[in-house]
């Protein structure tokens, strides 16, 4: 580790970056359609908080919140996509938002 360990550290000025591209298919309305979700974030430099800090830390203290009122229901172990869903998907996603953390949704019909 001694070896390693020095060259894992960030230099002075680095910072990082956060990327997603998930694409889901099936079936909306009764039409095959695409959603493509795409992410790119970086460093909030300004209060010092990495992109990595941001995107996950907001998003777990914003589903906590939600689970906290009552708003997430589900019980016992659920994936987010399970529990996060309709209504409660939009309110998330405008809470990223106002942290700055913004996810674009394409989406597209399949013939």
């Amino acid at each position: 580790m001694s070896v390693i360990e020095p060259k894992l550290k960030p230099l002075e000025g680095d910072t990082d970056v956060s990327v997603m591209w998930n694409t889901v298919t099936g079936m909306k309305n009764g039409q095959k359609m695409r959603i493509d979700y795409y992410m790119w974030e970086g460093m909030d430099i300004e209060n010092g908080i990495s992109s990595m800090g941001r995107v996950t830390a907001f998003s777990e203290a914003i589903a906590a919140v939600l689970v906290g009122k009552g708003e997430i229901n589900k019980k016992g172990i659920v994936a987010p996509e399970d529990a996060i869903e309709g209504k409660i998907y939009e309110k998330f996603l405008e809470k990223l938002r106002k942290k700055g953390v913004n996810i674009l949704e394409v989406s597209e019909t399949i013939r």
